[in-house]
């Protein structure tokens, strides 16, 4: 039940007291006007408690948040109806409904009194909230009469539950490449076309298991030919997120949160958001995702559809892990059967050693990487910005990462803060993996 608190108001109170010395002195000294007044003065706020807790109980609230899924930095507005369903009307209402803990204060509402069976919304936007799960209210309701001697507080137990999704920005071109799709193995193969049950052949390449030989065609061919079991149909995509707080800065000036987006803060919300808008631009276009953020689960997160991401997305937290060691064996494993994306911070030497070790079937340039130079984030994107010499120079240590990667075969862009996702995914999925170089990457 609704927690409620009735009481008088201190107007009441001299009411009553005042009330009950002129009835004493009235029966005392015989004064029969006096005592009438008396009994007039305390009968008055005792009648007003019994009209002002009678309408009290009548009265209900019904609550609504739109949208209830947002994306970080849309505005949120949350209504509240009051519904009198006695017949007796009610004094002024004043609402008091509580705000998410991230938040201090409430917000706050004076209603005229409400009629017989009368009902009436008010509403109010929530400040800009950055991604993540929120719960507002519940309401608290105080209630007076018109003489406002009496005082009578409730509280609701109903709460809503409002879900800030990362921002997702479009992305440019066509879907992210197939296994199959780049490289020596473009178009090499009809699997697709013809069904996931299909089996093909290629030539035998260094590190292949020696168990896929297929003597016949390589007897046919001259040339050592290996069993490839692809499943192009079904398009699998591998997507890592680094969320490493040591790989990220967290915090940048505070002014330059005046469009509320936190991504200009944080380069870990850059990841998430990056990750988001590359995760929906694949999973629109038919492909299956297997997400790796968390090194403590057991196997990816399968995604098959948009919204499942953005709200699995939408409540990650950073992780305390040094270093993406948890990943190596998933890694390994998705490697040989889907293309690899990766959306990372400021990689360690163990990091490196781990992602250099990815080998992707067919062709190593199945594998891209988004590489976060967070320094960048301390000084804003204003100082990266334009045509000099600073804007396009990185941090020495990404820099040497991004060349460990293109070594091992990865693709990979060099992202600095106020870099739109867009133009970061363009420089990645149109780079060649063979011959990807630093100022390129940088444009």
């Amino acid at each position: 039940m609704p927690g409620q608190r009735t009481g008088f108001t201190t107007r009441a109170s001299c009411l009553l007291a005042a009330g009950g010395t002129a009835l004493a002195c009235g029966l005392l000294l015989g004064i029969v006007d006096l005592a009438r007044a008396g009994v007039l003065a305390l009968a008055v706020p005792l009648i007003s408690s019994l009209v002002v807790v009678r309408s009290r109980v009548r009265i209900a609230n019904r609550r609504s948040i739109e949208p209830a899924r947002a994306t970080s930095g849309d505005t949120v507005v949350v209504q509240l109806t009051m519904t009198n369903r006695s017949l007796i009307p009610t004094g002024a209402l004043m609402l008091e409904d509580q705000l998410p803990p991230q938040f201090s204060g409430r917000a706050r509402f004076v209603l005229d009194g409400l009629l017989g069976r009368e009902s009436r919304t008010v509403s109010y936007r929530m400040p800009r909230l950055p991604r993540g799960r929120y719960r507002t209210g519940p309401l608290h309701l105080r209630l007076t009469d018109p003489f406002h001697l009496v005082d009578v507080r409730r509280s609701f137990t109903a709460t809503t539950e409002v879900l800030i999704t990362p921002r997702i920005d479009p992305l440019p071109g066509d879907e992210p490449p197939r296994s199959i799709d780049i490289g020596d193995d473009a178009g090499s193969h009809s699997i697709g076309a013809r069904g996931a049950d299909d089996v093909s052949t290629r030539e035998y390449r260094t590190g292949d298991d020696l168990r896929k030989i297929h003597w016949r065609s390589s007897a046919r061919t001259g040339v050592l030919q290996v069993r490839q079991e692809e499943r192009p149909w079904q398009g699998q995509l591998s997507l890592l997120l680094d969320l490493r707080l040591g790989a990220h800065v967290q915090e940048a000036v505070e002014a330059r949160r005046e469009d509320g987006d936190e991504r200009q803060q944080s380069s870990l919300e850059w990841a998430i958001s990056a990750a988001a808008s590359i995760g929906t631009h694949a999973l629109v276009a038919g492909r299956t995702l297997d997400l790796l953020c968390d090194p403590t689960a057991a196997a990816p997160a399968r995604m098959s559809q948009a919204s499942q991401l953005a709200g699995y997305l939408a409540t990650v937290q950073g992780s305390s892990n040094p270093n993406l060691s948890p990943f190596a064996g998933s890694l390994r494993s998705l490697s040989q059967e889907s293309t690899v994306i990766a959306v990372l911070g400021d990689v360690d030497p163990a990091s490196l050693s781990v992602l250099s070790q990815v080998h992707p079937r067919g062709s190593s340039r199945t594998a891209m990487a988004l590489l976060i130079d967070s320094a960048t984030w301390h000084d804003g994107p204003e100082a990266y910005r334009g045509s000099g010499a600073t804007a396009r120079v990185p941090s020495s240590h990404v820099a040497t990462a991004a060349q460990v990667l293109q070594a091992a075969g990865w693709q990979t862009a060099i992202v600095r803060c106020g870099q739109p996702i867009a133009q970061a995914w363009r420089t990645v999925s149109t780079t060649d993996g063979a011959s990807s170089r630093t100022v390129a990457m940088l444009r």
